[in-house]
């Protein structure tokens, strides 16, 4: 029992970097990670804006591609939920989604933007676009 919890810490200590480089492959991914922020924008979008909303199967369709495509990659769906539910990649995310929105005007100060922004990509039919109306 002595040596068991030793090799515990360390395993435990060990498999802590190990989780953070196994999603650095999920951030480097341009479609997933792409794909996550887009779905930020989107979802920032039809959260701010009163006159746009979700096309919500056309996003869990869209959500269960990139999903797909990390278990290609070798993911379990544990890992890509603890990925997913991770507090520092989903602020991480959002700062990024929030970044872009800013640069096209849509901020906190500037509401209206997000509809701005929303019309726009509706009208581009964009990957942004399909997942609102």
């Amino acid at each position: 029992m002595s040596r068991l919890v030793p090799m515990i810490a360390l395993a435990l200590l060990v498999a802590q970097p190990l989780r953070a480089d196994q999603w650095d492959a999920l951030r480097a991914d341009p479609v997933i990670s792409e794909g996550l922020i887009r779905f930020a924008i989107a979802r920032h979008i039809h959260n701010r804006c009163d006159d746009i909303s979700a096309r919500r199967l056309r996003a869990l369709g869209y959500i269960t591609s990139l999903v797909n495509m990390a278990e290609d990659m070798g993911y379990s769906r544990s890992e890509i939920r603890a990925y997913v539910d991770d507090e520092a990649e989903q602020d991480r995310v959002r700062a990024l989604a929030d970044e872009r929105l800013a640069a096209r005007g849509a901020s906190p100060e500037q509401m209206d933007g997000y509809c701005t922004v929303g019309r726009e990509e509706i009208a581009a039919g964009s990957e942004i676009g399909r997942l609102l109306r």
